[in-house]
């Protein structure tokens, strides 16, 4: 009789601390697949519409950073995804979203940011909502997206110049302001 309790007690501990089964089916993220490449291409294609190549490779690096970050991130915690399977802190879809909208916020203000970060809003809501991620996994994601923004974008300002010239036909003034 002590015998089975003590192994009784013995499964329980074991079963205590192993992990669960996943009861969580994933289901096709479209929404968060598809907008984890239209976010930073569209930042690209405001920083082409821009003329602006030093934001095009600040975008670039962000993005390198955010995803290198993730990737080491992901075999450092080795945190499951909802189904039980797979490395899911932080969230690549949501660090690349979040890196770009960070940039766009950073390199052009707030006003130009505002539809990135809803769409970088709504690749987060998506990958949980469809299990692929925890909400911890996407919290993860976004700042990690946008502490590499952050870090590697400075803003665009304006760039003046002015300069005084004297010769012999005058005093010539110059300033110029490229936007």
């Amino acid at each position: 009789m002590k015998m089975t309790i003590t192994w009784a007690v013995l499964g329980l501990c074991t079963a205590a601390i192993s992990p669960a089964q996943a009861q969580v089916v994933a289901r096709p993220d479209r929404i968060g697949d598809a907008l984890q490449y239209v976010v930073p291409a569209a930042a690209a294609g405001l920083s082409l519409y821009q003329r602006d190549t030093e934001g095009l490779k600040e975008l670039t690096y962000s993005l390198a950073l955010s995803q290198g970050t993730t990737e080491a991130l992901k075999h450092i915690v080795n945190s499951p995804r909802p189904t039980g399977s797979g490395r899911g802190f932080p969230s690549g879809h949501v660090s690349a979203v979040f890196a770009s909208a960070g940039y766009v916020h950073q390199r052009y203000g707030v006003e130009q940011a505002l539809p990135f970060y809803g769409l970088a809003t709504i690749t987060a809501y998506s990958r949980v909502h469809t299990h692929h991620h925890f909400t911890k996994d996407v919290l993860g994601g976004a700042v990690v997206g946008v502490g590499s923004a952050l870090l590697l974008t400075h803003p665009l300002g304006p760039n003046t110049s002015a300069s005084v010239e004297h010769d012999a036909d005058g005093t010539w003034v110059r300033f110029v302001s490229t936007w």
